[in-house]
């Protein structure tokens, strides 16, 4: 049991997630499979919405990064799924970002909902990129900056 408390304590001062989301989806494409198609909508917190259609295989859409997101996406198998339910997770709040990604990959549907409330949402996030985009950082004076 030692053990156990000793890495969970250290990722707690470290203020990491206890987990690592795998994959929402992981399989080959099937024969006759359709494209892979995605629909992003970001939400940068501020109620402005961005909308991009990812296709991949071949790649093509409205998506600013399309080759990079979709070989992003390769590796991890498709968009990362949920944390596991129970999953411990630093309640480090990164900010009112929204995004979801819908459509299908390798011939399954695709429903992801991601956000920035915690730990465990941030990383999600960001294994998302270049997906979905890097958050807008405030400047402190109230005006978003790059």
């Amino acid at each position: 049991m030692r053990l156990a408390r000793v890495p969970m304590t250290a990722a707690l001062t470290l203020g990491l997630p206890m987990t690592v989301a795998a994959p929402a989806l992981a399989c080959p494409p099937g024969p006759g499979a359709p494209p892979d198609v995605l629909r992003v909508t970001v939400d940068d917190g501020g109620g402005r919405l961005s909308e991009y259609d990812l296709r991949c295989d071949p790649v093509g859409g409205t998506h600013p990064e399309a080759s990079e997101a979709c070989a992003h996406l390769e590796r991890l198998g498709g968009p990362v799924g949920p944390s596991p339910e129970g999953t411990m997770c630093t309640m480090i709040y990164s900010g009112p970002q929204r995004a979801t990604v819908r459509g299908s990959w390798r011939g399954r549907p695709v429903d992801a909902r991601y956000d920035r409330s915690n730990g465990c949402e941030t990383a999600r996030w960001r294994r998302m990129a270049p997906v979905l985009p890097a958050p807008a950082v405030r400047d402190g004076s109230g005006d978003l900056g790059g």
